[in-house]
């Protein structure tokens, strides 16, 4: 009872909260004008924008795999097939709820630990995704396409990026299990929780590899800074259909926003934060507000659905279950155990 209570109270939370920032994008557009862009909207534009944007997760599977080098032979197939339904997750549920699936799906299917999947997944992907934001926004600061009042602001939002990048790369070259044998908290555990400390630190330091390795490090910079730019070339395609008279560098500083918007998963799908600051900002960038607001009312609700479809697809392609991506306990790990020993004579059958 307690728990559905929590769940109820946080689904009011959310609610509530998806509510007060379209109530603050109400308050700065008339929504009314804000949907009637739709009816003049080219909309052939948003299928190729689409199909760019699942272009542009392919390569961040790819450099996933890298991230993963230790494991030879890993199938992109398979790794895009859960990288979609990740994504799927992400924008249904809140917490980042997709990443724990893709850690959960890729350690069952392929047998990785945990520990390792957890460093690729929350550490170098993020600072590896904040390296490549920094790029671009050098870029963008090249092709002179961020407005004069948001300069400052996105000088602090790099510095923090490099900040953050260098701290991840002193951390990857330092963390070994073998370090915690002289730490005092480790003396008031039993042998059996020291050996398994170490060994989590060591598979999460394998994890984080590609910030050791300049051979792993730069084609993961490479995927990284291709995805990205895949991605801005979908949110160009929005623009197209929805008539925006903005550079491609505007894109690019669209997106990383737009992304930044949902990276703190206060509502679901983003719904309320996404509207809000990619319409403020094209509206910063020369844009009638009403038309800034439709583009982004419009970009966000495709992906949505988009994200949902080839996500359904990839579980039904990988012959994946719900009951498959949410299962808790390690089925490989189940399965190593060793059988019960039976009498001598004892018939087997299939289990």
């Amino acid at each position: 009872m307690l728990v559905q209570m929590l769940r109820s109270v946080r689904f009011w939370f959310q609610i509530l909260l998806t509510a007060g920032f379209l109530g603050l994008l109400a308050w700065r557009v008339d929504l009314a004008d804000a949907f009637s862009t739709f009816a003049d909207a080219g909309w052939a534009w948003v299928l190729p924008g689409l199909a760019v944007f699942t272009l542009s997760k392919a390569l961040h599977a790819a450099r996933w795999r890298i991230f993963l080098g230790s494991h030879r032979n890993l199938p992109l197939a398979g790794l895009l097939g859960i990288f979609l339904i990740h994504n799927m997750v992400n924008a249904v549920l809140l917490l980042r709820a997709g990443d724990v699936v893709r850690i959960q799906t890729t350690s069952q299917r392929y047998g990785i630990p945990r520990s390792e999947l957890t460093a690729t997944v929350v550490v170098v992907e993020s600072v590896l995704d904040g390296l490549s934001f920094v790029l671009l926004v050098g870029l963008a600061f090249g092709l002179g396409a961020i407005p004069e009042s948001l300069r400052l602001t996105f000088l602090i939002m790099a510095g923090l990026a490099l900040f953050g990048f260098a701290l991840s790369v002193a951390g990857a070259g330092w963390i070994r299990g073998e370090r915690l044998v002289g730490l005092s908290p480790r003396r008031w555990l039993p042998d059996a929780g020291r050996r398994r400390i170490v060994v989590l630190l060591d598979e999460f330091a394998s994890g984080m590899r590609a910030l050791r390795e300049l051979r792993l490090a730069a084609p993961a910079v490479a995927l990284s800074l291709g995805g990205w730019l895949l991605e801005a070339v979908s949110y160009w395609c929005f623009g197209q259909a929805f008539g925006l008279d903005l550079g491609f560098g505007a894109y690019l500083i669209i997106m990383i926003t737009a992304n930044f918007a949902v990276a703190i998963p206060i509502t679901p799908s983003g719904i309320g934060p996404y509207e809000v600051a990619t319409q403020e900002l094209v509206v910063q960038m020369g844009e009638a507000r009403a038309l800034a607001a439709g583009y982004a009312i419009g970009i966000h609700l495709s992906l949505i659905i988009w994200v949902t479809i080839t996500g359904l697809a990839a579980m039904w392609l990988m012959r994946l279950r719900p009951a498959d991506i949410f299962y808790v306990t390690q089925r490989g790990q189940a399965d190593a155990q060793p059988p019960p020993a039976r009498p001598a004579g004892a018939g087997g059958g299939a289990t």
